[in-house]
């Protein structure tokens, strides 16, 4: 009997005390670890990722299959996922998925980092060109896509700050790192680092169909099991070159899916630069609001809200120091537009400091695939605008209630106290100041100290009658 209750202590020892040792030593052939990554590259997703593939390490999963489709990202957070991918101590598929989605921009490095690269029918991967960098190429002679004037006309102003040698050897020094960065990927891997090098340079872009072809991806599946049924015996190399060869139990495979949660979905909306944006102009608004209609809170705490979430995003979003430098700047301007109206210059001029400052906030060469789009740089023009017409529309109406309310016309209907009086004349005290009055009744006669009534103010004197009882 004692024994058996020793061995029951050695084992829950060895299963609770030291779990990372359990997990460690085991190795379950037919368990999947499937993450879902559906949205721009954010350090939310890039910590997501770090802890997926740290659990499929833990839990001894035999793969990790990466489903992909994102528009883009932050060179940063691509970084350091290509580095989670190549440094993991298991294979890792990154899978192009479902029909309609795209690998673009950032997207093609986690795709040519990956062990297994895999895409549905009607995706495709490419476009790895830095947002820049791509302004500047549209600049220099390339084909640009059918845009809005109002999009090419904001093309055409960014080409034309960009000019200088300083920034054009900025862009030419991020273009050579980018483009060493994906050719090194493509020769671990194995895969086609010529185009790899294209997607960057030329901003080419292929279908699954094409990239097979050309030998920038393993194999097209047509769903998850499709996939598990194409790479199960296929040998990978992890880091150190150490094979593994893929035994998955198709038969009973044991799929865990590993959805991102709530925080790391917030946190990857508001790392949007558009969303950012936007959430810097609905916390500016509302802490002016909250100036003119002081009481109800409401507006002030959205508006410390959205900018305390929007100094959160550009914490890690690459701002540059003259975009901030001008939106502060029409910021001032738009403040001083509501306090002190000057018919329009003020604010004028905020709206112009801002459109360059968001045209110039972010760093191009940083994104890739995302950025300020020119739907959201207009729509804030445009409320700041109407906010601006706003404004001075309330502060109008202040400045005649207040003329109204300080004149001699703003004492008819108040009550004044009769100092002395003589038939039909006299003078009454309101507000602390002797007026002239006189009363057109007859009958009426007033005595010193006497309540009465103003009707009416002419040449400076005060029409009064009797208060009604």
């Amino acid at each position: 009997m004692y024994y058996r209750l020793f061995l029951l202590i050695i084992y829950f020892l060895w299963a609770v005390a030291l779990p990372g040792y359990a997990a460690a030593e085991r190795t379950d052939s037919s368990v999947v670890h499937v993450l879902s990554i559906n949205g721009a590259i954010s350090p939310a997703y890039a910590d997501y990722l770090k802890h997926g593939i740290a659990r499929a390490e833990k839990e001894g999963a035999a793969l990790v299959i990466v489903e992909l489709n994102t528009p883009g990202g932050l060179l940063s957070s691509t970084r350091a996922m290509v580095s989670e991918i190549i440094t993991a101590d298991v294979p890792v598929a990154v899978y192009v998925t479902p029909s309609g989605a795209h690998a673009a921009s950032a997207g093609t490095f986690l795709l040519m980092a990956a062990h297994i690269a895999a895409m549905d029918q009607g995706t495709n991967v490419g476009a790895a060109t830095p947002v820049q960098l791509k302004t500047a190429q549209l600049g220099a002679g390339a084909a640009a896509p059918t845009a809005p004037d109002f999009e090419k006309a904001i093309k055409d102003l960014l080409q034309g700050l960009q000019q200088d040698s300083n920034t054009q050897n900025l862009q030419r020094k991020a273009l050579e790192d980018t483009t060493a960065f994906i050719r090194a990927i493509a020769e671990m891997r194995g895969r086609n680092a010529d185009w790899a090098e294209k997607a960057v340079t030329e901003a080419d872009s292929l279908t699954a169909k094409e990239a097979l072809a050309h030998g920038v991806i393993d194999l097209v599946a047509v769903s998850r099991s499709d996939l598990l049924d194409k790479i199960n015996g296929k040998t990978v190399f992890l880091k150190d070159r150490q094979s593994v060869t893929l035994d998955l139990d198709l038969d009973h495979p044991q799929i865990v899916l590993l959805p991102p949660d709530i925080l790391t979905l917030f946190l990857a909306f508001i790392s949007d630069p558009n969303v950012a944006a936007i959430l810097m102009m609905m916390g500016i608004y509302g802490l002016i609001l909250e100036f003119y209609i002081p009481g109800n809170f409401v507006a002030g705490t959205i508006g410390l809200l959205s900018l305390l979430l929007a100094f959160y995003a550009f914490s890690i979003l690459p701002v540059t120091g003259l975009g901030g430098l001008l939106i502060a700047s029409a910021l001032v301007f738009m403040v001083a537009e509501t306090f002190i109206p000057s018919f329009g210059i003020l604010g004028i001029t905020g709206i112009i400091a801002m459109t360059f400052g968001f045209m110039l906030l972010f760093d191009g060469s940083e994104l890739w695939g995302i950025g300020l789009e020119w739907q959201v740089i207009l729509g804030i023009i445009v409320s700041a605008a109407l906010f601006m017409g706003l404004a001075f529309a309330l502060f109008v109406r202040s400045v005649i209630k207040k003329e109204l309310s300080t004149g001699p016309e703003a004492m008819i209907g108040k009550e004044a106290k009769v100092l002395d009086w003589t038939e039909h004349s006299g003078f009454v005290q309101i507000l602390g100041e002797r007026w002239q009055a006189f009363s057109p009744d007859s009958e009426e006669v007033f005595a010193s100290g006497d309540t009465v009534l103003i009707s009416a103010v002419e040449d400076l004197r005060l029409k009064v009658r009797k208060m009604d009882d």
